[in-house]
């Protein structure tokens, strides 16, 4: 099970990270079943982009939307 405070030390990093890239939008830390995840807002959604996202980073869940 995640913490609210895992995710959110997630979100932040990625937040850095991606920060410099113009298709990033914004990052939110998402309730789930067994926990909670982090949900990455972009403006597209590419192959180039799911590659630089990871779907699990130090066992969160990692979701990209468009909006």
């Amino acid at each position: 099970m995640v913490t609210f405070r895992e995710a959110n030390q997630v979100r932040i990093s990625l937040k850095i990270k991606l920060s410099m890239y113009a298709w990033y939008s914004s990052s939110t830390v998402g309730s789930i079943d067994d926990g909670y995840s982090v949900v990455i807002h972009v403006s597209r959604l590419d192959n180039q982009i799911r590659k630089i996202i990871a779907p699990i980073i130090n066992g969160v869940s990692v979701k990209t939307e468009l909006g």
